[in-house]
């Protein structure tokens, strides 16, 4: 490969990782903020089953607008499974299940495995709040706070679409001082 032809993978490389990344979680961000900003009725919803992610078995939320049945699960910003040593009474504390960021602990003999079954059982109600405009975009009971995620990764990939590029030029003159 030639000089030239190497500076414009390493270009394409440096600048095209973080635009990719700016541009994805951007993406994401402006749904977020969407959702948070313009859900703004609320209707009662039926829990229909339980979602397993982040750890969690979360439930699954079916509610109706003008005819048109939608679901939507609770979500969460963080969670977090800590697993303590045998016969640890932290293990059988209470968690707020309605919290954005949730620390989930257990041991061999505390088990939490249904944890959000008995918390939301099949048939109870739950809040639903939507966007009157675009009903499939919602949130259960309250916002998640995905926002400050994709808020966080757009900006690293901001900071990395001006660094990186001014490293790459550096190194690349410094090799050509010292060659």
């Amino acid at each position: 490969m030639t000089d030239i032809s190497i500076l414009i993978v390493i270009a394409v490389a440096v600048i095209g990782f973080p635009l990719f990344e700016v541009l994805f979680f951007g993406y994401f961000y402006r749904r977020e903020v969407r959702i948070k900003t313009l859900s703004s009725k609320s209707i009662e919803g039926i829990v229909v089953g339980y979602k397993r992610t982040q750890i969690v078995a979360a439930p699954i939320v079916e509610y109706r607008v003008d005819g048109q049945t939608y679901r939507n699960s609770l979500k969460y910003y963080w969670v977090v499974r800590v697993t303590l040593p045998w016969k640890t009474n932290q293990a059988a504390s209470d968690i707020d299940l309605m919290a954005q960021r949730i620390t989930i602990y257990t041991n061999s003999t505390v088990s939490k495995g249904n944890l959000f079954q008995d918390a939301f059982p099949l048939g109870s109600k739950m809040t639903v709040w939507y966007n009157p405009a675009c009903p499939k975009e919602s949130y259960v009971e309250r916002y998640s706070g995905l926002d400050r995620l994709f808020k966080r990764q757009m900006w690293i990939g901001i900071w990395m679409l001006i660094l990186l590029p001014i490293l790459v030029v550096m190194a690349i003159t410094m090799g050509m001082k010292y060659k």
